[in-house]
C-alpha cells in the first residue's frame, strides 16, 4: 500500500505543472476527462498522462470538449498485413473454409438486402403514402421494364405466376413476364 501511495500524484501539484491561474482550471480538466482520483487529492501515473496530452491538446489550440479520449492503438506495419493475408489465402484453400465463406457471403448479402428494402420502404413511405403507386405509373407511362426485386420492394410482394401464365395481376396494376434482367425475371408494368 505504502509504494501504491508513492506512485500517486498530488492534485494540488497541476496548477503548477500546467501553469494555470486557479486550481479550478486543474478541475475543469480532471472532470472534462471524467477523472475520478484514486484516493482523496490524488491520482493515478496513467491519469496524469492523459492529463498532459490534454494540456498539448489544449496549448495546441483545442478544447476540453473536442479531446479525443479514445486509447491510441499503432496500426500494423503493411508487411506485416501482407504476411498475414498471405497465411488467410492459404488456410482459405480449405473447401471446408470457402463453403463457409460463401454461405456467409450469402447471408450478409440477404441481410444488406433486407435493410436496403427497409430504407427504402421508410424512405419512400415518408414521401407519400401513395409513393408506390406514382412510382408503378412511371413504369407504366415510360414502359419500363422492372426486376422481380423492384417490384417486390414498390408492392411488398414478390410476383408469382402459375407454370403457364404471364401476367401477376396487383391491384389496378399487371406485371407481364419480359425476359430475363440480369438474374432475375422483368416484368412490363401495365394498367387494368
Amino acid at each position: 500500500m505504502e509504494n501504491q501511495d508513492t506512485e500517486l500524484i498530488k492534485i494540488a501539484t497541476l496548477q503548477a505543472r500546467y501553469g494555470l491561474e486557479s486550481r479550478q482550471a486543474v478541475y475543469d480538466r480532471i472532470n472534462g476527462l471524467d477523472i475520478k482520483p484514486v484516493a482523496r487529492g490524488k491520482i493515478t501515473p496513467q491519469q496524469l498522462e492523459l492529463l498532459d496530452k490534454l494540456d498539448k491538446h489544449i496549448r495546441g489550440g483545442g478544447a476540453i470538449a473536442n479531446f479525443p479520449i479514445q486509447p491510441e492503438f499503432e496500426v500494423p506495419a503493411l508487411e506485416k498485413l501482407d504476411n498475414q493475408l498471405d497465411k488467410l489465402d492459404n488456410e482459405l484453400d480449405n473447401s471446408e473454409n470457402l463453403t463457409a465463406i460463401s454461405l456467409m457471403a450469402g447471408l450478409v448479402e440477404k441481410m444488406m438486402g433486407y435493410m436496403g428494402n427497409k430504407r427504402s420502404a421508410c424512405s419512400s413511405a415518408s414521401l407519400s403514402p401513395l409513393a408506390e403507386y406514382e412510382e408503378l405509373e412511371k413504369a407504366v407511362t415510360h414502359k419500363w421494364i422492372l426486376s422481380t426485386g423492384k417490384v417486390k420492394e414498390l408492392i411488398g410482394v414478390t410476383p408469382r405466376v402459375g407454370k403457364d401464365e404471364m401476367t401477376f395481376v396487383w391491384g389496378s396494376f399487371t406485371f407481364t413476364k419480359a425476359g430475363k434482367l440480369g438474374n432475375q425475371m422483368g416484368w412490363l408494368v401495365g394498367k387494368t
